[in-house]
C-alpha cells in the first residue's frame, strides 16, 4: 500500500527518482487477497562482464542461465533477486551481462531486486531499467514495494557501500519501514540482502534496531534475505526468518545453491527449494509458513 505523503516528502521522493532513473510503475498481480501469488526467489547471482568467471568452482552466469531456463518455463508470476546482482564491485559491464541475461525473462515477467553489498546503487538502476516497483521516499536508498495480490511486498536497501561486507538500513529507512507496517493491515513480506544476526559482524549493524520494528508488527509475516548463501528458517516470536541460498556459489560444502519457488497466500507461504549445486541433498526441500 503506498504511503500518503506530504509535499515535503513528495518532492524528497521525486528527487530520489530523478537520483536513480524512473522504475517502471507499480505492478499489480491483478488477484483478489485469497489468490496465491507464485514467484521465483533468487539471491546473490554475483554475474560479471566475464561470463566464464569462477569461484569455489562455479561459474555464476552459467547458474543463473540454468536457473532462468527452469523459471521462463514454468507458470510464475514474478522473479525476485534479493541483492548482489553484481560480482564484487558493482561495474557497468556487470549490470550489462546482468540485463542481456534477464532479457528474454523480462518481456513474460515482472522483475523485482534488492541491493547487496557487492551492489552500486547507480550503476545498477542505469544498467538494469526494467525492474518494477513504486519507489518510496528514504532519502539516499533505493526502497521500493509491490503488490502482490494476498500479500504486500517490502524491498529494503541494505548496501552500505559498495564491496563493504556489513550492511546498513539507517534511520531514516527504519522510520520509513515502521511508519509503513502501520499504514495498512494485508500481510506483508520483507526482503533485506542482509542477514539479521546481532552477532555477525558480516550483517547488518542495524540488525537490533530493525527486529525491534518488525518482531512487535503482526501485520508483517516474513523477512527473506540472503547474503549468507545458505538456506535456513528460524522463527521469533511468529515471525519467520527464511535465509534463500546463493544462485553463484556457496560458501561451505554443505550448502547448496540455487533457488526457491515460492507462493504466497494470505494466510501463509509454501517455499521449495531447486538445488542445482553444491550439496543438493536437500533439492525440494519444502518449508510451509503459517502466517502469525
Amino acid at each position: 500500500m503506498p504511503l500518503v505523503i506530504d509535499r515535503r516528502s513528495f518532492l524528497k521522493q521525486s528527487a530520489i527518482v530523478a537520483a536513480f532513473g524512473t522504475l517502471t510503475s507499480q505492478f499489480t498481480f491483478g488477484k483478489d487477497t485469497n489468490s496465491t501469488t507464485r514467484m521465483a526467489l533468487l539471491s546473490d547471482v554475483h554475474i560479471a562482464a566475464n561470463r566464464n568467471d569462477s569461484y569455489r568452482g562455479f561459474f555464476p552466469s552459467k547458474n543463473l542461465e540454468r536457473v532462468l531456463q527452469k523459471v521462463s518455463g514454468s507458470e510464475f508470476e514474478a522473479l525476485l533477486i534479493n541483492g548482489d546482482l553484481a560480482r564484487l564491485e558493482g561495474q557497468p559491464a556487470d549490470y550489462a551481462a546482468l540485463a542481456e541475461h534477464l532479457g528474454n525473462v523480462s518481456e513474460t515477467l515482472p522483475l523485482l531486486m534488492t541491493l547487496g553489498n557487492h551492489d552500486d546503487r547507480k550503476r545498477a538502476r542505469n544498467g538494469i531499467t526494467k525492474f518494477r516497483g513504486e519507489v518510496q521516499p528514504v532519502e539516499k536508498k533505493l526502497v521500493t514495494t509491490f503488490d502482490a495480490g494476498p500479500v504486500d511486498l517490502i524491498l529494503l536497501d541494505s548496501l552500505m557501500a559498495t564491496n563493504v561486507v556489513p550492511g546498513q538500513l539507517g534511520r531514516s529507512q527504519r522510520n520509513w519501514l515502521k511508519q509503513w507496517a502501520h499504514s495498512g493491515s494485508k500481510p506483508a513480506v520483507v526482503f533485506v540482502h542482509h542477514n539479521l544476526d546481532p552477532d555477525d559482524d558480516n550483517a547488518l549493524v542495524d540488525a537490533k534496531a530493525m527486529l525491534d520494528i518488525v518482531r512487535p508488527e503482526s501485520r508483517i509475516k516474513a523477512v527473506i534475505f540472503g547474503h549468507t548463501h545458505a538456506w535456513k528458517h528460524t522463527e521469533i516470536e511468529g515471525l519467520h526468518l527464511v535465509n534463500v541460498p546463493a544462485v553463484a556459489y556457496n560458501f561451505k560444502d554443505s550448502e547448496p545453491i540455487g533457488w526457491v519457488d515460492a507462493s504466497f497466500t494470505k494466510r501463509g507461504a509454501k517455499l521449495t527449494l531447486n538445488a542445482i549445486g553444491g550439496d543438493t541433498a536437500r533439492d525440494r526441500d519444502k518449508l510451509e509458513l503459517a502466517w502469525r
